[in-house]
């Protein structure tokens, strides 16, 4: 029986959880990854960009384009953290780079070429900064987009500040336009918040199926996710949540998501709560709602799917 496939565009600032997010774009069944954009965030551009590119080298896939896009957030303002190492991707040097980003063209072109008269999922895993330059640039593109995912934001505590998760904090401003940009066109937008990532954690049973696996890539991927847990524990979390995979796994599986439509907006002037979500779950506020606002997933299968994913990318190794 032939799947029906998701046709797939990955904007993301390749750290731990967008590898992994990479990995399951390209192995589960249910996807076609188109492309990838990278972005600033959790590192520089140039490590985000190699971050990416030494992913799809070492699993066989030099054949997904990649566009480097934005450097800083629409204020011109640099925001990195030091949670995924200094290269932003943990020992990143013992992976591979077969190829280098598309060059001469513009992140629009290179999605019409790639993508065809075929519409498309736009999956957000970093600040939204490409995204929001390329709706407000090109707004012919937005009847070719089916929806649009994004992980970032929270409800509740921050990770950037008291009160901002990371992603939306590195570009309120963009995450705002494309809220608006959405709200405008009755284009579907998706918030994939803390709320639900922290529900998906890599506990010993996950990374006892990985190290199973037994291949000198699985073996990177497990030492990778355990520093990201080294880091989890500092700010006392006992299991790391493995945020960016989650958003993708929406546009293949929204089945297994329970959601509810709400306003949710960016605070883009406060001093003390510049870059929160202001999500009103409770319709307080009684405003029209501007997302879908996932509020749980069946993490039993996510995990599922995440490892066949891994088995997969194993299997098409290049790592020797």
């Amino acid at each position: 029986m032939e799947i029906d496939k998701v046709n797939i565009w990955l904007d993301c600032d390749v750290g731990n959880d967008d590898a992994m997010a990479i990995i399951l774009g390209l192995f589960d069944p249910k996807s076609n990854l188109l492309g990838i954009s990278s972005c600033f965030g959790n590192t520089s551009l140039e490590n985000c960009t190699n971050n990416t590119l030494r992913i799809l080298s070492s699993v066989g896939r030099s054949d997904i384009p990649v566009f480097k896009g934005a450097e800083s957030s629409l204020k011109s303002v640099r925001v990195t953290t030091t949670a995924h190492g200094k290269q932003g991707l943990f020992e990143a040097d013992r992976l591979i780079k077969t190829f280098e980003p598309v060059q001469n063209i513009s992140l629009y072109d290179l999605m019409k070429k790639t993508a065809g008269d075929r519409k498309f999922v736009i999956v957000i895993t970093g600040p939204q900064t490409n995204i929001a330059i390329l709706l407000r640039d090109h707004p012919d593109i937005i009847p070719q987009i089916q929806e649009i995912i994004f992980m970032g934001g929270t409800s509740g505590f921050g990770n950037a500040t008291p009160n901002a998760e990371y992603n939306i904090y590195s570009d309120p401003e963009a995450a705002q336009y494309v809220i608006d940009t959405c709200k405008k066109h009755k284009l579907k937008l998706v918030m994939i918040a803390l709320d639900l990532t922290y529900t998906c954690l890599v506990v010993e049973e996950q990374q006892k199926r990985i190290k199973e696996i037994n291949t000198k890539f699985t073996d990177w991927c497990l030492e990778m996710l355990k520093e990201f847990q080294e880091a989890y524990k500092a700010e006392e979390f006992d299991y790391p949540p493995l945020h960016d995979p989650v958003a993708l796994f929406y546009a293949l599986h929204p089945e297994l998501y329970v959601t509810k439509s709400i306003f949710v907006t960016v605070e883009c002037e406060s001093k003390l709560c510049y870059g929160r979500t202001v999500v009103d779950k409770h319709g307080i506020l009684e405003l029209e709602p501007t997302l879908e606002f996932c509020r749980s997933v069946n993490v039993e299968e996510f995990w599922n799917h995440m490892i066949e994913a891994v088995k997969q990318a194993a299997k098409n190794s290049k790592i020797e």
